[in-house]
């Protein structure tokens, strides 16, 4: 997923370029297409900040910019696509996208976990019940769901021993009794967990979850580059003009503003 900026039909702005010589107005181009650029990502943030509910600082740093350079003048805001390394996790794109376009969202490891132990059904996905432990973002907390696969005997993953056993310290922890199908009649609702005298139901199994449109990131791009791009290409003269054009054009550090 990916918005371009770029300078066509700017002639009349871009008639500043035509005082400079040599690389400068393609350099100064590439400048002001960057900076256009790095104005979108954060104009991208602070929307998903305002649309989403409790958005992770993962979920916002995952806007990057696809720099300009002197011979490729044109910048792209994207969302990151591939997954982070210390994770199984879904990319970011993943759970954007729906956002963005509508539709139905991605399976998450965990389903795609619970499908294949025949737990979960193949037209359910899962929620967090009342039961469940959320974290800061509303999410399910990681470690009641390593809890609850575990409990479930749910990691398929070669040479993976986080499924519950019937070792001595396996059995201390309780989780592969703690944690169960609930069902009404022969349908499986959800996932229950039972400590002693208390019963409260941590996952629920809903229909596929669709999203309506929420996130408008291709207008987002577009309403900052018509604000911003002129008087970025003008600042770009004017630094050329004073020899301060950058000389790399490599992509900047992205992180999530200070203070948001």
């Amino acid at each position: 997923m990916k918005a371009s900026i770029h300078h066509a039909g700017l002639e009349g702005a871009i008639s500043s370029l035509y005082a400079l010589t040599g690389d400068m107005p393609a350099r100064a181009m590439a400048d002001a297409l960057n900076h256009t650029g790095n104005q979108a990502r954060i104009a991208l943030q602070g929307e998903m900040a305002d649309v989403f509910d409790r958005p992770t600082p993962f979920t916002l740093n995952a806007i990057r910019v696809e720099n300009a350079t002197p011979t490729k003048l044109e910048a792209a805001v994207w969302v990151k696509d591939d997954k982070d390394n210390n994770s199984k996790a879904q990319a970011p794109e993943d759970w954007v996208a729906p956002q963005v376009y509508g539709g139905d969202r991605e399976l998450k490891k965990s389903e795609q976990l619970l499908r294949a132990k025949g737990i979960l059904p193949g037209d359910r996905f899962i929620v967090p019940g009342a039961g469940a432990k959320l974290d800061q973002y509303g999410n399910l907390a990681r470690g009641q769901t390593i809890q609850i696969l575990s409990g479930l005997s749910a990691f398929t993953m070669a040479g993976f021993t986080a499924n519950a056993s019937n070792n001595w310290r396996s059995f201390r922890k309780g989780h592969g009794r703690a944690f169960f199908v609930m069902r009404r009649g022969k349908t499986a609702i959800g996932i229950a967990e039972r400590r002693g005298k208390q019963l409260v139901i941590v996952l629920a199994f809903v229909r596929t979850p669709h999203y309506q449109r929420r996130l408008q990131f291709h207008a987002v791009v577009e309403r900052v580059a018509e604000a911003n791009l002129t008087t970025n290409i003008d600042k770009a003269v004017t630094k050329a003009l004073t020899g301060n054009l950058p000389t790399n054009f490599r992509r900047r550090p992205q992180a999530w503003p200070k203070g948001w």
